[in-house]
């Protein structure tokens, strides 16, 4: 019997081959038991009936194989966990070492952007700390 992953592996690389231009991502999000895929751009997501029977026809297919998994087909979203990224249409069926280089600490991540908001912040109080103010009138 087939597994969830080699399933949905197989069948992204198809859509990779029936639909130029397409990036497929695919993840498993173990904390949630999701299968994520997410799908760009959206020229091809929407207003392409062949692309929305192909993704109406994987999700059927998917759920009549697997009644017990859950299936998220999206947009590329920030709220995804595509941390154990399992296939990429650019670099197609990851191996373990391969994926790591895809794989992104949230808590950096977070810890990144407090620093780049506080740097935002002191430089918008500080930006014109050193410009003569007659220069500033309009």
């Amino acid at each position: 019997m087939m597994k969830e992953t080699d399933f949905l592996i197989n069948a992204l690389n198809e859509w990779c081959k029936q639909f130029e231009g397409i990036h497929v991502r695919y993840a498993y999000d173990a904390a949630t038991e999701y299968h994520i895929v997410e799908v760009d751009p959206e020229s091809i997501r929407r207003g392409n009936i062949e692309y929305e029977e192909a993704e109406m026809a994987l999700w059927t297919q998917f759920m009549e194989a697997f009644p017990e998994a859950d299936l998220l087909i999206s947009e590329p979203s920030r709220v995804n966990d595509m941390s154990n990224c399992l296939f990429d249409s650019s670099n197609k069926s990851l191996g373990q070492s391969e994926w790591e280089r895809f794989y992104f600490d949230y808590d950096v991540l977070a810890q990144i952007e407090i620093n780049l908001t506080k740097k935002c912040a002191h430089s918008q109080t500080n930006e014109y700390k050193n410009v003569n103010e007659y220069a500033l009138a309009a």
